[in-house]
């Protein structure tokens, strides 16, 4: 077969064997498939975040595992060498992702294996632009929005949005900065707090929207709170520090 497209070559725990041509540039993996683009189904023994465990992303510098805070991590595989993804972790062809699928009766780890392949072998650019972002100042309370080189303050931010900024900044931050995509009763939790009872996904929904007028350029095409659908939103945020 004349491949032209990356893929990946998966190989379970209990001899599951199947092939996912990258075809979108962003792929959620997780154990049930109504959640994600890979699903990693049997899990019995439910080691696999059930939503979405970890994610494959290609930007202008190539493709990216990038884990969502995880319980039981995601890992790479190069040749005998296997690395924890801390955040976000490159991966080129011939590499591998790890996930735990089953644990063996003396306890040793068998894992779902995700072999990457790039028939084209991807190339790397001269330069590499920063991408947009926000960077949220706790010490300060201010957010600010990065383009290329101006940053530029959000104002007039109400308090349920600040509250919405600070718990998704904070996972971000926890996750190395690679954005974790938060449900909406962790948002509604995070928000609302003792008074999180009655409220909804609307009520997220709408705090979203009224955030957006003042984040985002291009409605339409949110580049800094993503929209996980059906399950919650994602923030684009770095560290202050840069």
């Amino acid at each position: 077969m004349n491949r032209q497209l990356p893929y990946l070559e998966v190989t379970g725990p209990d001899g599951q064997v199947f092939e996912v041509e990258l075809t979108k540039e962003r792929l959620t993996i997780g154990r049930l498939v109504q959640f994600n683009d890979i699903s990693l189904e049997p899990d019995p023994q439910q080691l696999v975040t059930r939503m979405i465990h970890c994610a494959l992303e290609r930007t202008s510098s190539g493709w990216w595992v990038v884990d969502n805070g995880s319980v039981n991590r995601t890992f790479v595989q190069w040749d005998e060498t296997m690395k924890v993804v801390n955040g976000r972790e490159p991966i080129s062809d011939g590499a591998a992702i790890c996930i735990l699928g089953r644990l063996s009766e003396s306890g040793e780890p068998v894992y779902w294996q995700l072999h990457f392949h790039d028939p084209l072998q991807t190339r790397q650019l001269r330069a590499i632009p920063q991408e947009d972002h926000l960077e949220y100042d706790w010490l300060q309370a201010k957010l600010f929005r990065v383009s290329g080189r101006t940053r530029e303050e959000v104002d007039n931010l109400r308090p349920q949005e600040h509250k919405l900024i600070r718990y998704m900044d904070q996972r971000n931050r926890a996750n190395e900065y690679a954005p974790v995509m938060c449900t909406y009763d962790e948002l509604i939790a995070a928000v609302w707090g003792e008074e999180a009872y009655g409220h909804t996904e609307a009520d997220v929904n709408r705090l979203v929207w009224e955030l957006r007028q003042k984040i985002e350029t291009d409605q339409k095409e949110p580049r800094f709170l993503e929209t996980v659908r059906g399950l919650g939103y994602r923030l684009v945020s770095r560290s202050i520090e840069g």
